[in-house]
């Protein structure tokens, strides 16, 4: 199927400009589908998982001994601190995350960095396509939480403004 990038982006925003909530595309054996989210879900994971349950265990005998209480000195593991949700960017697309333009170019934002609505954050590569990300607002770059090359998710938070 021979679409350029520029009429997929005229039909997501078809679709998220309307009532549509899905278009299916089918040409030969390739197929293109764009649905939208018809509402936010706050916790659910991107892919639907299968559990299977857990096979039987046999009960396992007590230690002879009771063990050693810890010392008195061991903290607590401290819980990660809550981020303002409102505070952060998140991905627009599944691909791979890349902090800059080539592996020797310098990274288009750092920790600290001021950025302007519009400015240029990251790329992300989808189907062998190099997608700009730009920033959804003015601020400055508290963290940016996904790793260099690393695969990210629709809706995957990215960067944490201040």
């Amino acid at each position: 199927m021979e679409i350029d990038i520029h009429k997929i982006a005229k039909l997501i925003n078809l679709v998220s400009n309307s009532d549509v909530a899905e278009i299916n595309l089918k040409q030969g054996d390739e197929e293109l589908r764009i649905c939208r989210q018809t509402a936010p879900v706050a916790a659910a994971p991107a892919v639907q998982t299968v559990i299977a349950p857990a096979p039987a265990v046999a009960p396992v005998a007590a230690p002879a001994a009771a063990p050693v209480a810890a010392p008195a000195a061991a903290a607590p593991a401290a819980a990660p601190a809550a981020v303002d949700d409102s505070k952060i960017m998140r991905s627009t697309m599944v691909g791979t995350f890349y902090r800059a333009a080539s592996p020797t170019s310098a990274p288009f934002v750092e920790v600290g960095d001021t950025v302007k609505e519009g400015d240029t954050l990251c790329i992300v590569e989808a189907m062998k396509m190099i997608n700009q990300i730009p920033s959804d607002r003015a601020g400055t770059i508290k963290r940016i939480l996904v790793e260099n090359g690393s695969t990210v998710e629709f809706d995957q938070p990215i960067f944490e403004f201040e």
